[in-house]
């Protein structure tokens, strides 16, 4: 390497070391960035003159402009809100790049020494981990993952992982003892392998709230794997910048971790992420929360003085740092003194806070770290909390037992008044409640932030100059220490919720219905049940996790789903997923369709398993008229007739109506419903309103009139046999009768284009009313539509869920989810006929199962570890289990665990334990290297040391920025990809074709870390920055 290369690597060093010290302010922020841009440039010029380049420009261009394409593209496309996903995203580029530049290296020099084998190895090691492990957390991030933790085996996990690093050290020790191309090849292979496995697992094994600390930890990662490339490759400015981020990611990392109250030592084991658990959040609290008005927020903000902002991520999820920052500066030019207040880790990122409010234009010397602002809350007036609960949370300071105990929270119950924006009254991710919700001088304003908060700046902007208005007093009544104030109720009232109501995500494989909608949580709410739907239950029905969060419900898992004191869901329970075993023992009620005539072994089963759960069906609910508002049968059938009718249209090739026109007249479509119960009620009401000529079969006398009242013909037997039961529901008639019955569909067949049927028998198989020989009888191109599919059907050659066509051209369509295929508007019904029935029961607060109500004895399949369903007659009365109030014994707070005593030992030691293992490894390493590769080892050194000093000054405002720049800065790594682009051989192989691709992540790394880094801190503005720039 000539003097031109090392001397412009030694400059390209100081200029990262300097992009690094400019984010320690706002105002130099711009500077440091460019600092990196400068740098980055040089250093790529600097390398063309390398020996080991070899003037391959026809090779880097091309890929470093694609590559420069792509993420130019990824840093302009991504909001603010991404940046999380876009921060990880770009870690997974830079640990693949160093993979493949550790790869590509061996594959163009496979003559290799002890060192270069270890570099090797390490390399492709810290790179795999580093790009499974980035994938996971984008997709953690970005919901393309569940983000609940996956932990295999408990505590099983780290031997899998200890295992995992001796087989990738077992490898390593084979590889150098080999000395084959292809042997050493597959065994580097299977490292990487391996090592994206531990990436994955440590990654997965963490809960989506944990994310921050991961992100932090994997750009870290990204850092120490771009030193490995530059020891493997004896290239110091790798090595230097390596440090440089490494040690970044490593005290974000660390910050992160005391903002958390978490472990630094078991972050780096992959032991964190599940310190947070309900199970130790103590007993549910007593009391009242009081919540406020429109009204009342705004007088209160107009009678204070100084207004602090706290703001969560529910801001974020929200979007409203827009209206919020209008609401501050409206605020700000009443003469009002407005801070945020920012918790270290109120985002996704480290700083994420201060870039939302930054691309909302807010001032960012309004904008204060926690530490600035928790010994003033005191003289505060108004705190608002906007979409943030465990920052705030005095559990933190007041129970030692308390998961979150000892995390460092913004004290802003010492303020006058809080003012608590809420979507709803659940618990934050630590899964705890929050004491300060229950003090005097806090109040909950419950609704999405978005148009809470712009509902108040709507207020205070129509007051104008009378906002601004002193009181008659002289004096601030929002500092009247004797001043209670004023609590004011929404006209709904939504009650504190008594009990918990689950939703799971329905298994069958056709199922799109759910059975809560976003429209009726605020119904179930007010009965007083706090409703939970599990993550995605209502995706099939297009109702997003958003839309549920909107209306009051919480999202959950499908484990806290099933938790629930009352599961609600749609279809039976499935048995060949093992449905049955998602039951929790704490359930009391769980309410879905059950066929009981045809699952009594199955629900003897449930009895036996649950000795505490009441099961009601739905499809139990007599017709009578008080059940009306119940019947699910009825609301389900309904939608199922209509989308029989659409479904026949699609593939009969005819017109419904009559139509004349100059070429003739065409005759209108003649349909046959049998069955004119609800759902072939519908079918004719539909086929009437498209002008098709309808005939209606049943075997009920009182159908017949129901049929003519919607314009069908009714067609019936002569034999007088009544075809109803005491129910209301069709049974099975005489052979006789089915024989007269069977020659009248026979003849009726053959005339008619389309045939719906509907006939069920409840607890039977649908009865065959259409044989093959009546199918072989009909018009080629007739259709039928069997909506007794799924019970068997009504036709012979019906085929369940298939379309099938007969040799005679006649179309069967089988399909069993017919009303499934009408989602939203089937699930709104039922989830209605679900409400009638919780309240039915009494609501949330006075729920009680009471046998001695016909409609309650008639639903219930099973009760106390029986089964109490009677095919004949209603069940006798039995007394109703009675409600406690105390929580299951499995909810009580243990002591603190025996494991925690053990942990306290290596919290407390955890620096002395790392410096020990780090001075013994650097004594073994300089008794067993070269004096050169001691060179470059103390390089690395003194850089680590160089990052830990300039990054513990960097603002935590622009903690996020950091990260992007960091990510720009590995990009770093195209230099070596550079030295791998020739091959030996003059030809392209393998190797020069792992370093081209190399060249292409690296170079989305630099373009989209350098752009995104330069979006954000554009946003970080002052008033005085902008007065300066008018007058300029």
């Amino acid at each position: 390497m000539d003097e031109f290369v090392i001397g412009a690597y030694m400059v390209c060093a100081i200029l990262f070391v300097l992009a690094l010290g400019g984010l320690s302010s706002q105002k130099t922020s711009k500077s440091g960035n460019l600092y990196g841009i400068v740098a980055m440039t040089l250093a790529i010029i600097a390398t063309f003159f390398h020996e080991d380049f070899e003037s391959n420009y026809a090779f880097f261009f091309p890929l470093f402009i694609v590559g420069g394409a792509i993420g130019t593209w990824m840093a302009l496309r991504v909001e603010m809100i991404g940046m999380p996903q876009m921060v990880a995203a770009l870690h997974s580029f830079v640990g693949l790049a160093a993979t493949l530049v550790s790869f590509s290296h061996y594959l163009l020099h496979t003559s290799q020494d002890n060192l270069a084998i270890i570099e090797t190895n390490i390399g492709v090691f810290i790179g795999a981990i580093t790009f499974t492990g980035s994938v996971v957390a984008w997709g953690k991030l970005d919901e393309k993952i569940r983000s609940a933790p996956l932990i295999l085996f408990g505590w099983g996990r780290h031997v899998i992982n200890i295992v995992s690093v001796l087989a990738c050290i077992t490898l390593a020790i084979i590889y150098g003892l080999s000395s084959e191309v292809l042997d050493r090849s597959m065994l580097l292979l299977a490292n990487a392998v391996i090592s994206g496995f531990i990436g994955w697992h440590l990654v997965m094994a963490i809960g989506g709230a944990d994310m921050p600390v991961v992100v932090s930890m994997l750009n870290s990662y990204s850092g120490w794997a771009t030193s490995a490339s530059g020891f493997l490759l004896e290239n110091e400015l790798l090595i230097i910048t390596g440090a440089l981020i490494g040690s970044s990611g490593a005290i974000l990392s660390y910050i992160m971790c005391r903002a958390m109250n978490r472990s630094f030592f078991s972050v780096i084991a992959g032991g964190f992420g599940q310190g947070t658990s309900s199970a130790n959040a103590g007993p549910a609290l007593k009391g009242e929360t009081k919540t406020t008005d429109l009204d009342n927020i705004v007088k209160k903000l107009k009678e204070a003085k100084r207004i602090v902002i706290v703001p969560g991520y529910g801001m974020a999820a929200a979007k409203c740092q827009y209206t919020l920052a209008k609401l501050a500066e409206f605020l700000v030019g009443k003469k009002k003194k407005v801070l945020f207040c920012i918790h270290p880790v109120a985002g996704r990122l480290p700083g994420h806070m201060n870039v939302l409010l930054a691309e909302a234009d807010v001032d960012y010397s309004y904008v204060k770290e926690m530490d600035e602002v928790n010994d003033d809350f005191d003289k505060t007036d108004v705190v608002l909390v906007v979409g943030a609960n465990d920052i705030v949370n005095l559990d933190a300071l007041e129970n030692p037992s308390s998961p979150i105990a000892g995390m460092p929270v913004c004290k802003v119950w010492n303020s006058k008044m809080v003012i608590v924006f809420k979507r709803g009254s659940g618990s934050g991710y630590a899964g705890i409640d929050n004491p300060l919700f229950f003090r005097d001088n806090c109040f909950m304003y419950y609704g999405d932030a978005e148009p809470s908060v712009r509902g108040i700046l709507n207020a205070v902007t129509e007051l104008g100059d009378k906002f601004g208005e002193d009181n008659d007093s002289g004096e601030n009544p929002g500092t009247d220490d004797d001043q209670e104030p004023t609590q004011v109720v929404e006209e709904k009232v939504i009650p504190e919720p008594s009990m918990t109501l689950g939703v799971p995500k329905e298994t069958f494989l056709l199922e799109r219905r759910v059975a809560v909608t976003p429209k009726t949580v605020s119904k179930f709410r007010q009965l007083g049940f706090a409703v939970k739907i599990q993550s995605e239950a209502g995706q099939g029905a297009t109702f997003s996790d958003e839309s549920y969060i909107n209306a009051g419900a919480e999202i959950v898992s499908q484990a806290d789903a099933w938790a629930c004191d009352i599961v609600l869901k749609v279809r039976q329970l499935d048995q060949e997923n093992d449905e049955q075993n998602n039951i929790n023992p704490n359930t009391q009620c769980l309410v879905s369709y059950a066929y009981p005539a045809t699952n009594k072994i199955f629900l003897q089963t449930i009895a036996e398993t649950n000795p505490r759960l009441t099961y009601l069906a739905m499809d139990c609910v007599p017709r009578i008229s008080k059940a009306q508002k119940l019947d699910s049968l009825s609301s389900m059938a309904n939608i199922g007739g209509y989308r029989a009718v659409m479904e026949a249209f699609q593939y009969f090739q005819k017109c419904p109506k009559p139509m004349v026109t100059a070429a003739g007249k065409l005759p209108p479509a003649q349909v046959l419903v049998i069955g004119a119960g609800v759902a072939g009620l519908s079918a004719i009401g539909y086929c009437k309103s498209l002008g098709c000529l309808v005939k209606a079969m049943d075997t009920r006398s009182a159908a017949k009139s129901d049929a003519e009242s919607m314009g069908a013909k009714f067609v019936q037997v002569e034999m007088k046999e009544e075809g109803s039961t005491a129910a209301g529901y069709a049974r099975e008639m005489s052979a006789e009768y089915q024989k007269a019955q069977y020659e009248l569909t026979k003849n009726t067949a053959k005339i008619v284009d389309i045939i719906i049927t509907t006939a069920l028998i409840p607890g039977r198989k649908a009865p065959i009313l259409l044989s093959e020989e009546i199918v072989q009888g009909m018009q080629p191109g007739s259709v039928i539509v069997d909506m007794a599919a799924e019970m068997g059907g009504n036709c012979a050659l019906t085929k369940p869920g298939e379309v099938y066509t007969t040799n005679n051209g006649v179309i069967i369509i089988g399909f069993i989810d017919l009303v499934s295929r009408m989602a939203p508007q089937s699930s709104e019904l039922y989830a209605n006929n679900l409400y009638h029935l919780l309240d039915n029961l009494g609501g949330a607060s006075k729920f009680a199962v009471n046998l001695e109500d016909e409609i309650i004895s008639s639903m219930c399949v099973v009760n106390n570890g029986q089964v109490t369903w009677s095919p004949s007659k209603p069940l006798p009365p039995v007394s109703a289990k009675p409600k406690s109030d105390e929580k299951p014994d499995t909810e009580k707070v243990p002591s603190k665990k025996t494991g925690d005593c053990e942990w306290d030992f290596w919290v407390k030691s955890e620096f002395l334990i790392i410096s020990l293992l780090l001075i013994g490894l650097f004594i073994g390493i300089s008794y067993s290297t070269t004096s050169d590769f001691m060179s470059l080892m103390m390089t690395f050194v003194l850089a680590v040391f160089i990052g830990y000093m300039v990054i513990w000054n960097v603002s935590p405002a622009l903690h996020t920025p950091l990260m992007s720049v960091t990510n720009a800065i590995a990009g770093i790594i195209v230099i070596g990809a550079m030295m791998c682009l020739e091959p030996e051989s003059g030809d392209i192989d393998i190797g020069s074709i792992l370093g081209m691709l190399s060249v292409l992540f690296a170079s989305i790394n630099i373009w989209g870390g350098f752009i995104v880094t330069y979006r954000m801190l554009q946003m970080f503005k002052t008033q005085n920055h902008e007065t300066e720039t008018k007058h300029k």
